[in-house]
């Protein structure tokens, strides 16, 4: 008994002395978000050090009842790669500690995530409310499948969302929006939304792709539903095509059972890959903040150039919300040049280091033009509404030296003149 308590008093006197120093082994739900982009919150002691594969379509079982469990989701074991998978579970389970949500449902493309969640949410009768600056193919979604469903659309500007919400009575089922917007990085104020739709008693719900898990964390500002194309920054090497949504259990229940259904099922290396790629997200999010704000500030002040969208320059409209929601920046902008689309063409067209291409996120930097591309399509008077002009120029900006990157962009202006 006595070595017992010596033992006792000495285990104490050490954790003491370790708070002392600042060296107490941190718990798992204190990791920040580098750590939880290599390890998540799995504590191993054996096996492997990377999440193995498991590329299998079905699964075994003992006898009837073990089946049963595993279909009612009784014992958590998977039944159909379809439904569930291991190698995919556990990514799902390291986004949600990214995101600080309770569960992160990964699917086969960040539309196939939209659409899951919104189907699992939403019914026919309904109304969603909508940012008016979102992703096109997102835009094309809500203007060309879901009226054929009975849901029906109305969009605001990013400005207006939260008295639109005010003023409409409880009248719509949920309220999308994006922040940073695509293309132009339009910031909305994510508290002052998701708290109108509580009030309101609206689901909310953010394409979160451009911020990442490292830059901004939705739920922790109250938003229900977390979307991301994963294909961008959480993929991070322009390899996969794959999205996320988290949330609540309870709202995810739905979005599972709609997913599913709908069958944009992840594949398992897809899976693989896309937790290879989070564990480098946190140094990779360093440096792409560090590039697009080195850029931003330089293309600010060259006289070729209209306007610059980035959140992390002083002189955007809605820098200070950035800095109050946002870690870092990001490493997207937009810049206006000053000259037509046909200019607009040659520009994208004589850089080098920056590739032409569309998608986002990638450790190499890309260039396109919104017009035609990410919208295409869309009028004259809705490009207007987004304040995307013919002359707009998306860059996503990776992680290669800066000052090779900004030599790149002005020579192909000097090629306008």
């Amino acid at each position: 008994m006595k070595n017992a308590r010596f033992r006792l008093s000495i285990r104490i006197c050490i954790f003491t002395f370790q708070i002392l120093l600042g060296v107490i082994i941190v718990r798992n739900k204190d990791r920040h978000p580098s750590t939880l982009c290599v390890q998540g919150y799995h504590t191993q002691t054996s096996g492997p050090a990377v999440v193995p594969i498991v590329q299998s379509s079905t699964f075994v079982f003992e006898n009837q009842k073990q089946m049963l469990d595993s279909v009612q989701g009784k014992s958590g074991g998977h039944v159909y790669t379809r439904w569930s998978n291991p190698t995919t579970k556990s990514v799902e389970e390291k986004i949600s500690a990214l995101e600080g949500t309770e569960d992160t449902h990964v699917l086969a493309s960040g539309m196939a995530a939209i659409s899951s969640a919104i189907f699992g949410v939403v019914k026919g009768g309904e109304r969603i409310l909508s940012s008016d600056s979102i992703y096109g193919g997102t835009v094309q979604l809500f203007n060309k499948i879901l009226p054929q469903y009975g849901i029906h659309v109305d969009y605001v500007d990013t400005d207006e969302i939260v008295d639109k919400l005010m003023d409409s009575g409880g009248s719509y089922k949920l309220c999308f929006f994006e922040t940073p917007t695509n293309p132009t990085l339009k910031i909305v104020d994510m508290k002052k939304v998701a708290d109108a739709a509580r009030t309101t008693g609206t689901i909310s719900m953010i394409d979160s792709t451009f911020g990442s898990p490292i830059n901004q964390r939705p739920y922790e500002f109250g938003v229900d539903l977390v979307m991301h194309s994963a294909t961008k920054y959480l993929g991070g090497h322009s390899d996969i095509i794959a999205g996320t949504i988290s949330g609540s259990k309870v709202m995810m229940t739905n979005v599972r059972s709609a997913a599913k259904l709908l069958g944009g099922t992840m594949d398992p290396f897809a899976s693989f890959l896309l937790d290879r790629g989070i564990k480098t997200l946190g140094v990779r999010m360093e440096r792409h903040n560090f590039n697009a704000k080195y850029l931003a500030e330089k293309l600010e002040r060259n006289s070729r150039i209209r306007k610059v969208h980035y959140p992390g320059l002083s002189s955007h409209p809605h820098h200070d919300v950035a800095r109050k929601q946002m870690d870092g920046f990001g490493g997207m902008l937009s810049i206006e040049l000053d000259s037509d689309l046909a200019g607009t063409s040659k520009f994208v067209d004589s850089l080098e280091i920056f590739l032409n291409a569309v998608s986002l996120g990638g450790v190499e930097s890309l260039a396109s033009i919104p017009a035609l591309t990410t919208h295409y399509g869309l009028n004259e008077t809705a490009l207007r509404e987004m304040d995307i002009a013919e002359s707009t120029v998306r860059l996503s900006v990776g992680i290669e030296d800066p000052s090779d990157l900004l030599f790149d962009l002005l020579s192909a202006l000097d090629v306008l003149q």
